[in-house]
């Protein structure tokens, strides 16, 4: 009889044993299953047929509560809770291998964007000579799309003519070209952030603006907007060789600025052919057809990749700068009030229709020395150019900052400097954004003449057509 009972006992033991093995097993399998839910939605189906076969209650139970819990959850992520917009966000982030496609189409989207700035400015500025940096300027801005989300970002993605609308290509793009020239000796570009102090920036953005813009940021108290722009303006005068001075004035900072982006390019170069300085002599620009000023006009015989643009009325001559890719374009007009009509050409006339006209020839150069110095306030050709919201209180910039503080643009300044010599160039840019809350022709026989005496347009770009400046020379 003890016998019989406790063989009972043994049994009765080993079936609870192989009851809770079962649960742990079944517990354990639901809960691998729920992970896959979104790859696998035939798991309710399996979880059914669980449910139906189990023998036990409790575990009929236990599947059914992590159903439920699982199952809130699920709803929430529709919504979605913040945990999934933030996996959502970091993929935006995440980084793609550069192509070498993306370098052409950086430069040819930079070239038009150049255009198209200018074209504002010349209606703008309408008397003046211009110089300007398309690439300081879509550098400053393009930090800030990287903080931007929604209708704000894609108004910058088209205005700017950005390659993507992922941060990381954006952002990639930018880096080769900085990157290109991080240890130049003549061309020297560099970004800063400067932050309200007790305000910090999002990890992810914070971490792209540094390793692929190579932006530094600097807490500064705007409170203090003096002081505040004479550390910025100490910061741009040192980055540009002094040559851009006072770029943000005082009153344009208070206690409620947030955040100041800033781009500045120095570029020093000398012509591989310099202008023999025996040879300047003073010699007439024709201003239009009836006044004309003496100007030092250099002078120069050598052979340069040159064009005769019947299309354009005009002629075209590359000056290359020694010791690296870069090289001043400039496109003459063939009359001297010419001008405005070559201009008008130039709106649909890629930059590289022009340059993929130039061919090695000996040409007698004429070309008058000048500086010229350039500011603008760009916020009302930001707006011409599509881009309105982020002025607005519209504006999204929610990557930006840690806190939950709403931000806008409240000012775009850019300042430009340029001298042309002898031995020849220095210019200088800075862009500064404010956020509060185009055949080959016959070879001539003789030398070409090029005769830069009436108002020409000119570009200093690299080897990949990259605009790094642009301007338009009126009056020496």
């Amino acid at each position: 009889m003890q016998t019989e009972l406790r063989a009972k006992r043994l049994e009765s033991e080993k079936n609870q044993e192989k009851n809770k093995t079962l649960e742990k097993a079944t517990n354990r399998d639901t809960h691998i299953r729920w992970l896959h839910l979104k790859q696998n939605p035939y798991l309710i189906r399996e979880l059914n047929k669980q449910r139906k076969t189990a023998k036990q209650r409790q575990i009929t139970n236990n599947i059914y509560r992590v159903w439920a819990t699982h199952s809130l959850l699920l709803l929430l992520l529709l919504q979605p809770p913040l945990h999934f917009a933030q996996i959502q966000h970091q993929s935006r982030y995440s980084m793609t291998s550069p192509d070498s496609n993306n370098v052409a189409e950086f430069s040819r989207r930079l070239a038009t964007f150049s255009l198209n700035v200018y074209n504002k400015l010349i209606t703008q500025k309408p008397n003046q000579n211009i110089i300007f940096s398309p690439f300081s300027i879509q550098t400053c801005a393009a930090m800030a799309r990287l903080g931007a989300v929604g209708e704000t970002a894609a108004q910058l993605d088209r205005g700017l003519g950005l390659i993507s609308n992922n941060e990381a290509q954006i952002a990639e793009s930018f880096h080769h070209v900085l990157t290109a020239y991080e240890n130049s000796s003549i061309l020297h570009i560099a970004n800063k952030i400067y932050i309200m102090t007790g305000f910090e920036l999002k990890d992810e953005f914070s971490s792209l603006i540094s390793k692929q813009f190579l932006s530094a940021v600097e807490p500064v108290d705007f409170a203090k907007n003096v002081e505040a722009a004479s550390k910025i303006n100490s910061w741009v005068e040192q980055r540009t060789n002094n040559l851009i001075k006072d770029l943000v004035p005082p009153s344009a900072l208070d206690k409620d600025s947030r955040l100041v982006l800033i781009n500045a390019i120095h570029f020093k170069g000398n012509w591989v052919h310099q202008f023999p300085e025996r040879d300047t002599r003073n010699e007439p620009f024709h201003l239009n057809d009836a006044d004309s000023i003496e100007v030092p006009m250099m002078n120069l015989k050598k052979r340069f990749r040159y064009a005769n643009l019947g299309d354009l009325d005009a002629t075209a001559l590359e000056l290359p700068y020694k010791d690296s890719d870069l090289s001043m374009l400039i496109v003459l007009p063939n009359s001297k009030t010419g001008l405005s009509q070559l201009e008008e050409k130039l709106r649909s006339t890629p930059l590289s229709q022009i340059t993929g006209a130039l061919y090695s020839t000996d040409v007698i150069v004429k070309l008058p020395k000048f500086k010229s110095e350039f500011e603008v306030e760009l916020s009302e050709t930001f707006k011409q150019l599509g881009m309105t919201q982020l002025f607005s209180n519209e504006a999204d910039f929610s990557n930006m900052l840690q806190s939950p503080e709403e931000l806008k643009v409240s000012k775009i300044i850019h300042k430009a400097f340029i001298d042309v010599n002898e031995k020849g160039t220095e210019a200088a840019a800075a862009t500064a954004m404010i956020m509060v809350g185009f055949s080959m022709p016959m070879m001539p026989q003789e030398p070409n003449r090029f005769y830069a005496d009436r108002p020409f347009n000119y570009y200093i770009t690299d080897r990949q057509r990259t605009v790094l400046f642009a301007g338009k020379l009126l009056k020496p």
